[in-house]
């Protein structure tokens, strides 16, 4: 569950069978736009979903499969409330790794994003139509979580099994 910082009252909720839902009045009534995202087989984990910092209509998931043996990087944008999604997937190498965690928008550099797989982590500076690894001293490890602290302006990477990386 997610809420935006942009728009009052917009929730995104995802589900561990693959479902992925919004409402924009507080709770109030809610649309299922599952449906609507390409390629999504069924059945997926919704391990995260990024309302943007910049656009309300806009957000970011993540879909993990490795429980039904399919290891491949689904990563999806919005940017109409979840009328229709674009696959951001294309550029992180497939392996039995490349299943996607978390998806992270930057809060100063707009379509900056962090990709966290089981086993790396990525960089787009384009809105996530390419990426490039960041691993730098990162061991290869589940990143689960990310943040960018603020005030400082750090990346903080929390893995499986390792701990945490800044």
């Amino acid at each position: 569950i997610a809420t935006s910082e942009v728009e009052k009252g917009l929730i995104w909720a995802g589900t561990n069978d693959g479902l992925v839902q919004l409402t924009r009045d507080g709770g109030k009534s809610w649309t299922n736009v599952t449906g609507q995202i390409p390629g999504l087989p069924p059945l997926g984990t919704v391990s995260n979903i990024e309302p943007s910092r910049y656009d309300a209509g806009a957000a970011y998931i993540t879909v993990d499969f490795h429980q039904v043996n399919s290891r491949d990087p689904f990563v999806y944008k919005t940017s109409d409330y979840g009328k229709s999604w674009t696959f951001l997937g294309a550029g992180i190498p497939k392996s039995v790794f490349s299943y996607a965690h978390w998806v992270h928008e930057d809060p100063v550099r707009r379509g900056m994003l962090f990709l966290g797989t089981e086993n790396a982590i990525y960089l787009s500076l384009n809105d996530g139509r390419d990426w490039q690894p960041l691993q730098n001293n990162l061991p290869h490890a589940p990143v689960h979580h990310m943040v960018v602290q603020k005030e400082f302006n750090d990346l903080v990477v929390g893995t499986y099994g390792r701990g945490f990386w800044i």
